[in-house]
């Protein structure tokens, strides 16, 4: 066996611990909302009653805007559709970053430190979100409904680099999340981050042409959330996209890389529960 093969089966090994450890961690996660159902019951009431509305915001649309900023109503739809599905997955596995601020103060980020698991693994993925995970196929295949009633061209070409972009908003929203949580190790707190994280991403629900300058340039390239969901959205619909696909994936493959560096400065920076 070949040094390269030892490597790729030691890659496989982790891979596979890492995965047991977070359906494990998943496993849990579930029990305790079974065991708070009455709780979590009222949240995901509350998560059906937003979604209903937001395909009554979406129907609103279809009814009463024939166009958008030089887009179809269709298309400024598929946009939306994005977004939800951007925002929901980032949810579904990073609702653990909500908690790390008190990980910090009560010094429970020393044990996750002290341990053979990446840490930031720990921190990021460990509190998954069991309502948004069993609210998510709904809303995916609800989400393809839509979209088949929508008078937009797609092709088998365009459908396959959508997936692929999306994975690449998938990396730069997890980016965003790590960036939280470094913050958090400096000043303890994360709560004020997450919902400015939340409120800029908002405003991608639309796509980021229709906003003037200077606010264009810093979605695009200061803060790059308009690439998560502008881009895959202009791809699908074959709509030459407002950045190229190569800047949209080297941005978010740097993004990702930038806040792993970061983790590990700020790491440096932290001083234990004990001071």
């Amino acid at each position: 066996m070949g040094h390269s093969d030892i490597n790729m089966q030691k890659a496989l090994t982790r891979l596979r611990i890492y995965w047991q450890i977070w359906f494990t961690i998943a496993k849990y996660a579930y029990q305790e909302t079974v065991l708070n159902r009455w709780t979590n019951s009222l949240f995901l009431f509350g998560k059906i009653i937003r979604f209903s509305m937001t395909l009554l915001f979406l129907f609103l649309i279809k009814q009463n805007i024939h166009g958008f900023a030089g887009y179809t109503t269709d298309q400024v739809i598929i946009f939306y559709l994005t977004f939800q599905v951007t925002d929901t997955l980032a949810q579904m596995f990073f609702r653990g970053v909500y908690e790390f601020s008190w990980q910090v103060r009560s010094g429970e980020l020393d044990f996750y430190l002290s341990k053979p698991l990446n840490p930031l693994f720990r921190i990021l993925t460990g509190k998954p979100d069991i309502i948004d995970a069993t609210f998510f196929l709904p809303t995916i295949l609800v989400s393809i409904w839509i979209a088949s009633q929508l008078d937009i061209h797609i092709t088998a070409t365009s459908l396959v680099i959508y997936f692929f972009l999306m994975i690449n908003s998938f990396l730069i929203a997890t980016g965003f999340h790590i960036l939280v949580i470094c913050i958090g190790v400096v000043t303890t707190e994360v709560d004020n981050v997450v919902m400015l994280y939340r409120d800029t991403t908002s405003l991608t629900r639309f796509p980021v042409n229709i906003y003037s300058e200077p606010l264009r340039t810093a979605l695009l390239f200061l803060i790059p959330v308009g690439l998560m969901n502008t881009i895959p959205a202009q791809v699908l619909l074959n709509i030459p996209p407002t950045r190229t696909i190569l800047y949209t994936c080297l941005v978010g493959g740097g993004f990702f890389l930038f806040s792993l560096f970061a983790w590990k400065q700020s790491v440096k920076k932290y001083t234990s529960a004990g001071g």
